[in-house]
């Protein structure tokens, strides 16, 4: 998991409103999708937004659930 106060293509970015609640760290969430396979660890990533306590803006939290495959050979190598 990874989380982000204020991502930057979060704030450099702005929505229609007519996209509601479209997060841009799903662009994010894809580059990290992308070096993941390429390293050879396959894996879906997600982003989505985490409201905060006291804050105006909700912080972006970029999910990794690693494939089985992956967790099985991590688990026979340590």
């Amino acid at each position: 998991m990874i989380s982000e106060k204020e991502l930057l293509v979060n704030k450099f970015i702005s929505i229609p409103k007519d996209m509601g609640t479209f997060n841009c760290g799903a662009f994010v969430a894809g580059i990290v999708r992308g070096v993941l396979d390429g390293a050879g660890f396959p894996a879906v990533v997600t982003a989505h937004f985490v409201p905060m306590e006291g804050q105006q803006r909700p912080r972006t939290t970029i999910l990794i659930k690693f494939a089985e495959e992956v967790l099985q050979r991590e688990a026979r190598l340590g």
